[in-house]
């Protein structure tokens, strides 16, 4: 079962990614922008984590969506810039793909913007108190609670899906189930581009802290084998662009720590001995992924506890 100490070195880690709170750099972006469908951008974090994730935006006739919002407001304030630069329109919504404060860290920029903040239903309820267990629990630094105590909180709540209109353009927000219990993917069917947020993490191990695996392999099966997987986009929450061929590939590593946690439970390993025993069989295919040496042996102990039915989520708003 995960301890308060792994939990807080998962926190140390996405804060790492993060770049602490840090300002982005004094020349060039802290991410890059990339045009991956017409009127579509994924800005993509940078090898120095200074984004600490990745975020996008949509352009429509009649105004813009943007997709999360990083770790930190001074790389959501360049993407604003960013977007001024493509276009005058106005920001109507910010749409957060789940709470976890490296995608939410920017959210009051884009509000001060004029955007409505739009999330899952139960993200209200965990942005400004599951984020404390993400980032250390009763050890968090000073700094970062003051910072998750400042998170905006969202003006909507989606519980099942919701579709947005910028004119003739559709912009899809679709529930998905796996990360958080609280996620959302933003699809743009006419640019046929699929905003992922942490349900995708491409050639990056993920972190599981939140996660229901069985629930997360279903739902990254479905991505996979869409109508127009093929011809699909996909923007992880962390890596560069993906195409379907990343999408069978993260599945697959999901799968494998989950397999490979039951079989070597079922041979009696626990604890250290069950990292021992799955680790290898990990790393022969996943080693070079990046944050391998960090998450994945705290992966083995979230996935062996939540098989064991002992595993702490945040408990769903009522």
């Amino acid at each position: 079962m995960p301890t308060k100490s792994l939990i807080a070195a998962t926190g140390a880690l996405l804060l790492a990614l993060a770049a602490g709170i840090a300002p982005a750099r004094a020349q060039g972006l802290p991410f890059a922008l990339k045009a991956v469908g017409p009127g579509v951008y994924a800005a993509i974090d940078g090898p120095e984590g200074h984004s600490g994730s990745n975020a996008g935006f949509i352009v429509g006739e009649t105004g813009v969506v943007v997709v999360d919002a990083f770790f930190n407001p001074e790389a959501a304030r360049a993407l604003l810039a960013e977007i001024r630069k493509v276009t005058p329109l106005p920001i109507r919504y910010v749409v957060n793909t789940h709470y976890h404060a490296d995608h939410t860290g920017g959210d009051s920029v884009f509000r001060e913007a004029g955007a409505v903040i739009i999330a899952h239903r139960n993200v209200r309820a965990w942005i400004r108190t599951e984020n404390i267990n993400l980032l250390g629990g009763a050890a968090i630094r000073p700094a970062y609670r003051a910072l998750v105590e400042g998170l905006a909180l969202p003006d909507e709540g989606v519980s099942g899906d919701l579709t947005l209109w910028l004119g003739d353009r559709r912009v899809e927000v679709r529930s998905s189930k796996g990360h958080t219990g609280g996620d959302l993917v933003i699809a743009v069917p006419d640019a046929h581009v699929l905003f992922c947020g942490d349900m995708l993490w491409r050639r990056v191990s993920p972190n599981v802290i939140d996660g229901t695996v069985s629930d997360w392999i279903a739902s990254v099966r479905g991505f996979a084998t869409a109508p127009d997987a093929a011809e699909t986009r996909f923007i992880p929450g962390h890596g560069d662009v993906a195409d379907v061929s990343d999408v069978r590939d993260f599945g697959a590593y999901l799968q494998l720590l989950s397999k490979e946690t039951a079989a070597a439970r079922a041979a009696g390993a626990s604890g250290d001995a069950l990292v021992a025993a799955v680790l290898p069989k990990l790393r022969a295919v996943y080693g070079s992924w990046a944050a391998f040496d960090h998450f994945a042996p705290r992966e083995i102990g979230y996935m062996a506890a939540e098989q064991e039915g002992t595993k702490r989520r945040p408990v769903p708003a009522p």
